[in-house]
């Protein structure tokens, strides 16, 4: 079996972008409260404009003070948004994709955020060993 995306000659999707997407919606009356583009498309070593956004593999984790965090991108960024508006309030560069979960803990009082970097040839052919841990003020 092989599964792949679409490419065209630059390395872009060939669907009409944004590419990828994080989109809020509101649980109760199911509006979208916000959607903004995810990530930037990257082949070939240059980087599409981030309004494209990126194809994605993974979901998000949702804290209860209001933090998305998620990775799923091809320009293998973990990410951290504020939950009401969708700002981008943080970013950190992983050794490859990072298509898994996050996971949210605490560990003697504190809590913590954790993205694994392994990748996955569907977005990019780079793969990592990564665990990166990050502490949450």
């Amino acid at each position: 079996m092989s599964l792949s995306n679409a490419l065209n000659w630059l390395g872009m999707p060939c669907w009409k972008p944004p590419f990828g997407e994080l989109v809020a919606i509101d649980m109760h009356t199911g509006d979208v409260k916000w959607r903004k583009p995810l990530g930037s498309s990257q082949r070939y070593g240059f980087f599409m404009p981030e309004s494209m956004g990126s194809p994605t593999i993974g979901g998000p984790a949702v804290t209860k003070s209001g933090l998305i965090f998620i990775g799923s991108t091809m320009d293998a960024k973990a990410r951290a948004f504020e939950v009401n508006t969708g700002t981008e309030l943080w970013s950190d560069q992983m050794q490859a994709p990072v298509v898994a979960n996050p996971a949210v803990y605490s560990y003697k009082g504190k809590e913590y955020v954790a993205f694994i970097a392994g990748g996955n040839s569907i977005l990019k052919p780079a793969v990592g060993d990564q665990v990166a841990v990050y502490a949450l003020p």
